[in-house]
């Protein structure tokens, strides 16, 4: 190959790769940035890219790619999120759906004959029955009398996977073993479990916690909130992870509440703090362009005693676009609770993430093939769905 050859190749590469580079920076880019004024701030993408704003411009600022090339315009927001009380404490969360969930669908002998009338009548897991036969549907209970009631014919009111609201109608029939009517589905009222509360509004007693939804074991669809509560947790064990097994934090839920849920999002688990606002520090609350990759804490509770502690990560990765539960990829470096741990354990999911003395967002998720890392959201995403 001719050197002409060699380099008319290197160009050609160089050029794929730059191309690449240019569309991967530019699907990253976020629809939304804060600016609470004129100036210009820098992205955390592969390629470098700018974004100046005016006042005078309005609600929309200008990205660009090298500081010249324009790709994308921006909404922009002027108020910054509020200030919180950032916890790192354990709660324990009990939720009751809108309804019940369907999380199963098993046959049963009929007349001899192997039947799921549920199936048949389109029905799928993770659809969530909200009325049957008229009637209001809240728990498992009624939703078994409303079966046992029917004589044949049962009409439902749900809102399936999709989040799309229908009526169906099916037809329950006797089981051989037992002489019960029966559907054939399995259903869901309440989901449990112990995550991390985020932070608390001094002002308005608003929490935050979990950064991302509950989701229910079998469908692993977001369980729809009627009601719930948050409590205390005492710390039973800790289940160290190791890779290709997420560890676990083990604890005793409190009777006591501490609050009360009024959503379930995407984005957490949220609603009022009602056992009296505790004494903890107030932290700034830092907005997306703001977070950087590099070092950072977290604040997260693994001791018996209850008490949350700063443990050493990094920021190793910025995503600004697509699932907003993980819009940062982090890596825990913190030698104490990397031994006790192995870093990220389910339990921690809430624990907020501090950065140059701000409150940059909050654990998520564990890589189950690597425990000391894994993803978090922004804190700025929390605060504005909280606004919702």
């Amino acid at each position: 190959m001719s050197t002409k050859d060699k380099a008319l190749g290197w160009l050609l590469s160089v050029m794929m790769i730059f191309s690449v580079s240019t569309v991967a920076t530019i699907g990253n880019l976020p629809d939304e940035l804060t600016m609470s004024g004129s100036g210009m701030t820098s992205l955390s993408t592969l390629l470098p890219v700018s974004v100046e704003y005016r006042e005078e411009q309005g609600d929309s600022a200008q990205a660009r790619l090298f500081g010249v090339v324009n790709v994308k315009k921006m909404n922009v927001r002027r108020e910054r999120p509020a200030n919180v009380l950032l916890a790192g404490t354990l709660f324990g969360l009990k939720l009751y759906s809108d309804g019940v969930m369907v999380v199963g669908l098993s046959d049963f002998e009929s007349n001899g004959a192997a039947v799921n009338p549920a199936r048949e009548a389109g029905i799928s897991r993770g659809d969530v029955i909200h009325r049957a036969g008229g009637k209001e549907i809240r728990t498992n209970a009624e939703f078994a009398s409303a079966v046992m009631n029917s004589r044949g014919t049962l009409s439902l009111e749900l809102t399936d996977s999709r989040g799309e609201a229908r009526k169906v109608s099916v037809n329950p029939v006797r089981c051989d073993d037992d002489g019960c009517l029966k559907t054939g589905m399995w259903v869901r009222d309440s989901a449990a479990g112990i995550g991390t509360l985020t932070y608390i509004d001094p002002v308005s007693g608003r929490f935050g916690g979990l950064g991302h939804g509950i989701c229910d074991s079998d469908t692993h669809t977001i369980v729809p909130v009627s009601e719930g509560e948050i409590v205390g947790v005492q710390i039973a064990d800790i289940r160290r992870g190791v890779r290709g097994y997420a560890g676990e934090i083990r604890g005793i839920l409190d009777d006591d509440p501490l609050g009360v849920i009024e959503s379930n999002t995407p984005c957490g688990t949220f609603g009022s703090y009602t056992a009296g606002i505790p004494d903890l520090k107030e932290y700034e609350t830092a907005v997306r362009q703001e977070v950087k990759p590099g070092k950072a804490k977290i604040l997260c509770t693994t001791e018996p005693d209850g008490s949350p502690e700063f443990y050493d990560i990094t920021i190793d990765k910025i995503n600004y676009s697509g699932d907003p539960a993980k819009n940062m990829i982090i890596t825990v470096t913190d030698r104490k609770l990397l031994e006790a741990c192995g870093g990220i354990i389910q339990g921690m999911s809430g624990s907020p993430i501090i950065q140059r003395g701000r409150f940059v967002g909050a654990v998520t998720h564990v890589f189950v093939n690597n425990p000391s890392c894994g993803y978090a959201i922004f804190a700025e995403n929390m605060l504005r769905q909280q606004e919702k």
